[in-house]
C-alpha cells in the first residue's frame, strides 16, 4: 500500500542542488524569484593560425575543450522562449584549416 502524500514542513531545507531558492516567505516573483544556482564553467582553445609560416597559403590548428571540468548545471531558466537545459558535457574538438 502507498503511504498518502504530505506537504513539507515549514522550516526544512529544500533538497535543490541546481537552483537557488529563496527562504520560505521571501520569495518575490519581482525582485527574488528562484533561478539557478551559480556555476563555474570553463573551456580552453589552443591553436595555431599559420602553422608552416607561408607567405601565400596558410594551415591553421585549433584544439578546443568545452567544460573542461565536465560540470553538470542548468542555465536559461525561466527564460520564455527557449526554457531550461542542462549544460552541454564535456566535448573535445580538433580543427585543421587551409587559407588561400
Amino acid at each position: 500500500m502507498n503511504a498518502p502524500l504530505t506537504s513539507c514542513p515549514a522550516g526544512v531545507a529544500h533538497g535543490a542542488t541546481r537552483l537557488s531558492i529563496p527562504a520560505d516567505g521571501t520569495e518575490n516573483d519581482d525582485k527574488n524569484p528562484p533561478c539557478i544556482a551559480p556555476r563555474h564553467l570553463f573551456d580552453v582553445s589552443v591553436g595555431d593560425d599559420n602553422l608552416f609560416h607561408g607567405e601565400r597559403y596558410k594551415w591553421s590548428l585549433r584544439f578546443t575543450v568545452i567544460n573542461l571540468t565536465n560540470k553538470e548545471a542548468l542555465y536559461n531558466f525561466l527564460f520564455t522562449f527557449s526554457g531550461t537545459h542542462f549544460v552541454t558535457p564535456r566535448s573535445e574538438t580538433v580543427e585543421l584549416g587551409f587559407h588561400f
